[in-house]
């Protein structure tokens, strides 16, 4: 049978949508190689949230064009254009839907080339898990309700489908107890709104006191949260919970109520800062990452100096702030008092340069500390690994003096020394 490969491009909900395509495509037969150079067979998985991300996806997709047995074409983009793909490039010979991830083979062997639907996938696929063996990601829900101004994700990936709670908990255990997972990072478009649709109530808090029976040799992650659905009673099992990151990512986007309100976020800046209040009195060592867009349209000088105090005083551990980007069919297009490109950027680099100063000082309060660390690789002078406060690939990480300790092993470590948005340490010996 032919070697398949993929390049998936995107966010971590993506990733694992092509995991499960590989994954599904080994079960009938086809051999995988992380090399798309071996390969007979290639996917790509398109992302399509930023006319930045759409460009990327096309060009990858012509420079692939005549290279393959099969070219298959996956994912945002393909739920965004559909057929209008194939009159750019009639060579693709499959387009795959983000509904439809798991009927790649038949739509291969039934030679149909169009597949298009927003189904989730509900049970625990096979997958082909192509991070670090130690961490893994697990989908818990698709699409989106909240319908944010500036945000094309409805329209991508549809309206808001929680997985069945049977089917991840089966994903988890097989992936802690078979492949060895160390570290599982929930991921949705919105994670706290997970069973709303399905039971009529926000379902998060039980979810997690089921996973943490699975494994008490377990990091349990948070990701993609909305501030209009963390409840007390998720804080509360995030708190007593060894097994859950003392971490949340928590996109607010702004804190002008004007803007909040423009965005649709469906919260006030009082909410926001409430709710960091209550996350930080619960667990006083919890590391917050937070989203932030600049340059909204009718984000004055006023409301952006609103947003620069809320950083500096918040201090959040790690923080990504984007320039708004102007997409077609978002409500926000067609708003009228938009900011200039260049007021964007110097916004974007304002913002960027009191975090580096913000997050400095939070990583030198970690020095003389004892984190326990998981072990990621090596590098010249020693080892890298990340604690509980760090999310893979997006924050920073831990240098380690010496070697010798297998990846995927957790180890405690003193911090001696900071950066940044990095720490130094060496394995404390007791």
């Amino acid at each position: 049978m032919s070697k398949v490969s993929a390049i998936s491009l995107g966010c971590p909900k993506n990733l694992v949508d092509t995991e499960i395509m590989l994954g599904t495509l080994r079960d009938k037969g086809y051999e995988f190689t992380f090399n798309p150079d071996e390969a007979a067979v290639l996917i790509i998985n398109t992302c399509a949230f930023l006319e930045k991300a759409r460009e990327e996806s096309i060009s990858i997709i012509a420079e692939n064009i005549g290279k393959y047995e099969k070219l298959i074409v996956a994912g945002c983009l393909v739920q965004l254009h559909g057929e209008k793909l194939l009159d750019e490039f009639p060579e693709i010979d499959h387009l795959i839907g983000v509904g439809k991830i798991e009927e790649i083979y038949q739509a291969i062997v039934d030679e149909k080339q169009v597949c298009l639907g927003e189904r989730l996938h509900q049970r625990a696929y096979s997958r082909i898990i192509s991070t670090l063996p130690h961490t893994a990601y697990v989908k818990i829900a698709d699409g989106c309700n909240n319908c944010c101004s500036y945000c094309l994700i409805p329209t991508l990936r549809g309206k808001y489908q929680s997985r069945d709670m049977e089917g991840i908990i089966e994903e988890v255990d097989e992936l802690v107890n078979a492949v060895g997972s160390r570290e599982i990072n929930l991921i949705a478009q919105d994670i706290t709104l997970y069973g709303m649709d399905t039971h009529g109530r926000l379902s998060l808090p039980e979810l997690l006191k089921r996973l943490t029976t699975i494994s008490n040799n377990l990091w349990i992650r948070l990701m993609y949260t909305h501030p209009a659905h963390v409840t007390d009673e998720l804080i509360e099992i995030m708190a007593k919970s060894p097994n859950i990151c003392h971490y949340l990512d928590l996109p607010v986007q702004h804190i002008s109520d004007p803007i909040l309100q423009a965005m649709n976020r469906k919260c006030s800046s009082g909410q926001i800062k409430g709710l960091i209040s209550r996350l930080r009195q619960a667990m006083p060592d919890i590391a917050l990452r937070t989203s932030l867009i600049v340059g909204f349209p009718g984000e004055g000088e006023d409301e952006f100096e609103a947003l620069l105090d809320f950083v500096r005083e918040t201090r959040f551990e790690h923080l990504g702030v984007f320039p708004y980007s102007k997409e077609s069919g978002t409500p926000a297009f067609n708003f009228s008092n938009h900011v200039d490109e260049k007021v964007k950027e110097e916004r974007h680099h304002r913002i960027m340069e009191l975090q580096k100063k913000v997050s400095f000082k939070k990583k030198k309060e970690k020095i003389g500390k004892i984190l326990d660390v998981i072990i990621e690789g090596y590098f010249e002078q020693g080892m890298i690994g990340r604690s509980q406060y760090e999310a893979p690939e997006i924050d920073g990480v831990i240098y380690l003096e010496g070697n010798g300790i297998k990846i995927g092993e957790i180890v405690p470590v003193e911090i001696i020394a900071a950066t940044e948005y990095d720490l130094v340490g060496r394995v404390h010996c007791s």
